[in-house]
């Protein structure tokens, strides 16, 4: 469960409306905050054979509890750090007792790293 693990609180963002010349863009409208959520970020470094130099790898993972409903289409905002990510995709691992589980969030960073 993510109250266990819980390291932050996120607000989900939804939504996404029209500017003047009819593109598409974020609404960015709060549809839950104050979440718990466990939110984790991993770098590795990997050689890139054809420049010959390492590389950093950075990927972000949420735990969210199960009964949010978070979309794929969904931005996730950090009330802790104010990072904003993009949902990459969304996973709920199988269980056998039929007990709600934490669903698994890929996400990508959108806001910056700082100055």
């Amino acid at each position: 469960m993510v109250a266990e693990v819980q390291n932050c609180t996120i607000q989900v963002l939804r939504g996404t409306a029209l500017d003047a010349f009819g593109d598409v863009l974020d609404a960015s409208v709060p549809v839950f905050s104050g979440v718990p959520a466990s939110v984790i970020e991993t770098n590795r470094t990997v050689f890139d054979q054809a420049t010959r130099t390492p590389l950093t790898v950075r990927t972000s993972t949420c735990i969210v509890p199960a009964w949010l409903g978070v979309l794929n289409s969904d931005q996730i905002l950090n009330e802790r750090t104010g990072d904003r990510y993009i949902v990459e995709s969304v996973e709920t691992p199988p269980t056998t007792t039929g007990a709600p589980v934490d669903t698994r969030l890929g996400l990508r960073r959108i806001t910056g790293t700082g100055p």
